[in-house]
């Protein structure tokens, strides 16, 4: 790794190891616990607690309309501190002012109900987890800019300390409440989950404010939504690619396949883990650098190790689900997990080496590609979704999205190509 990226190398790595290690403590945490959560909860259980997960995380990027990514543009294109704080206020506070709106907005006009009610079809009191999920929307859109924040400042130390009060709390009083009070596990979950959340977001919000400047800026605002506008337009066909699967799924299959499908989600993930940490670490290195050649080179170097380790990882991820199964310490009956996992731990190759492409989109300040390529790929993800779902239930959800990402990926390389020859064309052209 160190020969790889040839730039300020132990600071890199560093930072890179100190992130990856709370963010292996955060997964290994939960693999740990996970066995707890498969016998607290029901199979059935499991599947919509997951489900519900996925459109929390799902739709909360949407709600952040983009502006994270504003952030981590714009925050190291200023120098002064006076610049940097004003721009810290601006972005979230009309993130304040935009999710009011839009809430206000959709409750008046009873949208919530009639989201809540299409979204379950396998589930007759859905009514139930409407206030939950409205606390998880709002608790997730801020904490995933708080830690936005914290990685685009480069403040690793507070990332670590705040994930791993989030691992210990969140777990530990989730499971404490699972085992003392009966009832339904998966709101008992939920609540008890994002009211930590929202405990720990405000105490650690106070490292934010000491760098915010409390004027309002909208020229910076302007400079922010034709960046992040289009990257929630992104988001919005990403609701499609990457909920259509379990939607589909909960709609043609049931709670149990969701169950099944989700749990082989949470192994796979382990290579999106290590690929974030990464990208948590590489995008502030990035978006410094100004030789886009030099930095095509990196990228290049980078993807090559990257999936030499994640095949490696891939291998010892099957083989460690497939222990852990004959052990007893998963129960048998997600023993169908078996025959998905290896297309998701693919799918999440693909995924994790695609961002490494489309943070040129950003750097080129080409966010309206991204939205034009979400629209393409969401096309093919449904007709797939239609197509494979109701004939092969799981599998074919796993298939769908494996098709899925690589058409991304392929799509986001072309675009780079095109856009870093046209860039050095340009140069060429001005130096003449």
């Amino acid at each position: 790794m160190v020969g790889l990226l040839n730039l300020n190398k132990n600071t890199f790595i560093g930072k890179f190891f100190s992130v990856l290690s709370i963010d292996i403590l955060v997964k290994a945490s939960g693999f740990v616990l996970l066995p707890f959560f498969l016998r607290l909860m029901t199979q059935s259980e499991f599947g919509l607690y997951n489900y519900i997960l996925s459109i929390v995380q799902t739709f909360s990027l949407v709600l952040n309309f983009g502006l994270y990514v504003a952030l981590s543009k714009l925050y190291h294109s200023y120098t002064a501190q006076q610049q940097k704080g004003e721009l810290l206020f601006t972005i979230f506070s009309s993130l304040l002012i935009f999710n009011i709106f839009f809430c206000a907005l959709i409750y008046f006009f009873g949208l919530d109900d009639w989201l809540i009610k299409n979204l379950f079809d396998n589930v007759t009191d859905y009514t139930n987890y409407k206030a939950f999920i409205a606390l998880a929307l709002i608790v997730s859109v801020f904490t995933f800019m708080l830690t936005s924040f914290f990685y685009t400042s480069e403040k690793i130390r507070q990332v670590k300390t705040y994930n791993v009060y989030r691992i210990v709390a969140i777990n530990a009083l989730s499971l404490l409440a699972l085992f003392v009070f009966h009832g339904n596990s998966v709101t008992i979950r939920l609540g008890f989950t994002y009211g930590v959340e929202l405990i720990l977001l405000f105490f650690f919000s106070f490292s934010f404010f000491k760098e915010v400047i409390a004027v309002y800026n909208k020229r910076m605002l302007q400079e922010s939504l034709k960046i992040g506008l289009p990257i929630m337009v992104s988001a919005i066909f990403g609701i499609v690619v990457n909920f259509s699967d379990k939607f589909l799924l909960q709609k043609y299959g049931s709670l149990i396949d969701l169950s099944n499908y989700y749990l082989a989600f949470s192994f796979a993930s382990i290579i999106t883990l290590v690929f974030t940490s990464l990208q948590n670490v590489w995008l502030p290195v990035f978006m410094k650098e100004r030789d886009i050649q030099r930095n095509f080179e990196k990228t290049k170097r980078l993807i090559s190790k990257l999936s030499f380790i994640f095949l490696i990882l891939s291998v010892c991820i099957w083989l460690l689900f497939d222990g852990l199964l004959w052990i007893g310490v998963i129960p048998q009956k997600y023993n169908d997990v078996v025959w998905i996992l290896p297309l998701l731990l693919i799918t999440q190759m693909f995924a994790s080496i695609t961002p490494l492409f489309s943070n040129y989109l950003v750097y080129f300040e080409r966010t309206g590609l991204v939205s034009l390529s979400g629209l393409f790929v969401s096309i093919i993800s449904i007709f797939l979704g239609l197509w494979l779902i109701p004939l092969w239930g799981v599998l074919g959800a796993a298939i769908t999205t494996l098709v899925v990402n690589f058409v991304y990926l392929g799509i986001y390389y072309y675009l780079v190509l095109f856009l870093k020859e046209k860039h050095l064309a340009t140069n060429r052209n001005l130096s003449l």
